[in-house]
């Protein structure tokens, strides 16, 4: 059979639960044989990380120890210059040609998805699942409905069915938390325990990430 890959990609800066918990529950949804936690190393839409790929991607591999379904990816750390979603899929699609790809986009991401690099070529490469986030209304872009709509399925037997080309939308629980407001947290001192593992926590205060004398 062939494998079911989830690609959930994010500057991690730092990954809390809401990434994982939102990772997790899609793998277990659509019995994904394992979702690759993809750390963006120098992501193209955003302003510059906080802290560096070398120790974001130390902090996902402490809130990953233990998953057997939730692997950490530094893929794009291998790889010079912006950290585009086509090229790391087309390194996949090359080592496994009959692969399952799943790129996992939250509702807010894909509808940001005509400014990413090569946008078009995603879908010959990988099927989409869009889930929730909350804090959002959840709805797609006007802009995007009529490029979507060919692609879109309500059957997850058809992300089995063929290697790439759907787009599927799945509701989770999604953590309303963002990676800005703990960020702002930690600088304020303020407790952020409830949204982050015990293992990346304690790394974070035992380094003083995030700390308002960064």
């Amino acid at each position: 059979m062939p494998r079911l890959i989830g690609i959930y990609g994010g500057t991690f800066d730092p990954i809390h639960l809401g990434h994982t918990n939102a990772a997790a529950e899609v793998q277990r949804k659509l019995g994904l044989d394992e979702v690759r936690m993809l750390l963006s190393a120098q992501p193209p839409h955003k302003n510059s990380p906080v802290l560096s790929a070398l120790d974001r991607y130390h902090l996902l591999l402490l809130a990953l120890k233990g998953s057997l379904a939730l692997h950490a990816d530094d893929t794009e750390m291998q790889r010079p210059g912006p950290s585009y979603m086509v090229d790391t899929l087309l390194g996949i699609r090359g080592s496994m040609p009959e692969a399952r790809l799943i790129l996992i986009l939250g509702m807010e991401a894909f509808n940001g998805l005509m400014s990413w690099y090569r946008w078009e070529d995603l879908l010959k490469l990988a099927h989409i699942v869009i889930t929730d986030r909350a804090g959002f209304d959840n709805n797609m872009a006007p802009t995007l409905k009529d490029y979507a709509a060919p692609f879109m399925t309500d059957d997850k037997s058809q992300l089995e069915a063929a290697t790439h080309g759907k787009i599927y939308h799945l509701a989770v629980q999604p953590v309303d938390i963002s990676a800005t407001q703990i960020r702002q947290l930690i600088k304020d001192n303020k407790p952020v325990r409830q949204w982050l593992s015990d293992d990346c926590l304690e790394e974070i205060k035992r380094r003083r990430f995030y700390a308002s004398t960064n």
